[in-house]
């Protein structure tokens, strides 16, 4: 029987691509238009950060659990190909229903690749 040979740099990859938020000034100005990203499949930081969320209960939900959705938010979209960096000061400025929008959207992307393998 023959073993045909894996090779890790052939793989056929999925991305996700995504435009950061623009930044405005205090009058509501953009600023700065933001940057294309193009997001990877997850990698061990992203998971580590969805470990950080706990089972939260959305309507107690505390400043921790807060805080562990913009940790997630920017690994998911530090995890990206023009290694942009995205820190949690960048997402900051967006809201909780916006990195939730964000979450899902990702999670959206990732099932459809387990959905879909091919």
């Amino acid at each position: 029987m023959a073993v045909k040979e894996f090779n890790c740099n052939k793989l056929k990859r999925t991305f996700w691509p995504f435009t950061l938020k623009d930044k405005v000034d205090e009058n509501g100005n953009v600023v700065e238009k933001g940057k294309k990203i193009v997001v990877r499949m997850p990698q061990k930081k992203v998971f580590e950060a969805i470990k950080e969320i706990p089972d939260m209960d959305e309507d107690n939900a505390t400043a921790e659990d807060t805080e562990a959705i913009y940790r997630l938010v920017a690994a998911v979209l530090n995890n990206n190909m023009g290694k942009v960096p995205v820190t949690e000061e960048d997402v900051a400025d967006y809201d909780i229903e916006e990195c939730t929008a964000i979450l899902n959207a990702y999670m959206e992307f990732v099932n459809e690749l387990k959905q879909n393998p091919n």
